[in-house]
């Protein structure tokens, strides 16, 4: 029996490049700078991988797609909201961009570290933890790009005015060719972005998993301390790259995703030791001597 969950990846990159081939042929001028043949390139690749997903058998390998599946569907949503709030223009304030932008990114780091120690503490297997991190990653923006893409066709009017300044100051003519032309370079770094991500974060949180989980209780407490810290040096890094010119922000951003990114891909692994170990705890104590 096929994987389900691999049919509606395979059918959603189908529809993906559906959406992107109807963009296309109503402004075909957003062509010519050869985003689309990129485009088309990286969702032959997910889909290829979505496909080898479908036809999984193996129960290890299953367990891994599955873990990597429920921060998928999570990581979607997340992408979603903030190119919604984004895309309405709820975030005009330098503060709501922040938050915006550095929340959803946190969460995004956090899921795909979370799909790599899950999968690693059903499978014990690296190597599965990150094939669960780039299937999350697979699926989220499955999930950000048929919305996007959908809202983009159904409200053209709202999108052209959103994107009204970028419009003035590119020299194209026509501002439906380029939307379309800013969703494939859009969709290009997303693809790139997130398999990069999902591949990284995810092999991160397998292998914190893998080294906390046979620790003493002193140590998972002293790395339950230091996580806060570090997550907090940060968003502060973070939040000064804010205030400085945009030449100057790359260390301050790298340093702040670096360090925020390792706080929250120790979150599920030190979450998940302590409630094992509440559990065994709780089922040895109940046991009658």
């Amino acid at each position: 029996m096929k994987n389900t969950q691999g049919g509606f990846a395979v059918l959603g990159w189908l529809l993906v490049l559906l959406l992107m081939l109807v963009s296309v042929g109503r402004h075909p001028a957003s062509l010519g700078s050869g985003l689309f043949l990129l485009d088309v390139t990286l969702l032959f690749g997910y889909g290829v991988f979505s496909l080898w997903g479908w036809r999984q058998r193996r129960p290890e390998v299953r367990d891994a797609l599955t873990a990597g599946a429920r921060m998928g569907i999570i990581l979607g949503l997340v992408l979603v909201a903030s190119h919604l709030v984004e895309w309405l223009g709820l975030d005009r304030s330098k503060a709501a961009q922040f938050a915006r932008g550095a929340g959803s990114t946190l969460l995004i780091l956090g899921l795909l570290g979370a799909a790599g120690s899950a999968a690693w503490q059903r499978t014990r297997s690296i190597k599965l933890g990150v094939i669960a991190g780039l299937w999350s990653a697979s699926l989220g923006m499955t999930i950000l790009l048929n919305f996007a893409l959908s809202l983009n066709l159904a409200f053209e009017g709202h999108s052209v005015a959103w994107l009204h300044e970028a419009f003035a100051a590119s020299g194209m003519r026509n501002a439906g060719a380029f939307v379309v032309r800013n969703s494939l370079e859009a969709a290009s770094e997303i693809l790139i972005r997130l398999g990069i991500g999902g591949l990284v974060l995810s092999l991160m949180g397998s292998l914190l998993s893998a080294w906390i989980m046979p620790r003493s209780r002193n140590v998972s407490m002293l790395a339950a301390w230091l996580m806060p810290f570090v997550f907090v040096a940060g968003v502060i890094s973070l939040w000064y790259a804010g205030s400085l010119e945009r030449s100057a922000r790359p260390p301050f951003v790298m340093a702040g995703v670096l360090a925020a990114g390792f706080a929250v891909c120790g979150a599920h692994p030190i979450w998940s030791c302590f409630f094992r170990r509440r559990a065994t705890e709780s089922a040895l104590s109940s046991t009658p001597a």
